[in-house]
């Protein structure tokens, strides 16, 4: 909203404009890690298997396990990112029936 009265243009004060804390970039770089392991190459050993970190941290981001389901939701809330859209994506990305192939 803005006022003409005196010429300005100024954001309104009820403007909702998210304030990113210093923890709450805490918690956005821990799942900008897990989001960084899940897409870790296969390992360049020959065997084209995905690393252990990779398979885990997909694992984790689609919540495939109901304590892991807790931990991301609990981090997602920290960071206050939708978590059933995170576990969404993550679903999208790597389905699970990929991970059972690759391992």
């Amino acid at each position: 909203m803005h006022y003409r009265g005196d010429g300005r243009r100024s954001k309104s004060i009820w403007a909702h404009e998210p304030i990113l804390t210093p923890e709450r970039k805490l918690w956005r770089a821990v799942l900008l890690q897990a989001f960084e392991d899940a897409e870790m190459p296969p390992a360049g050993d020959g065997t084209g298997t995905d690393p252990v970190e990779a398979s885990e941290a997909r694992q984790y981001l689609r919540a495939d396990i109901s304590p892991e389901a807790e931990d991301l939701k609990l981090v997602c809330d920290f960071a206050e990112l939708p978590a059933d859209r995170v576990v969404l994506w993550a679903r999208r990305s790597y389905p699970q029936a990929q991970a059972q192939a690759l391992a």
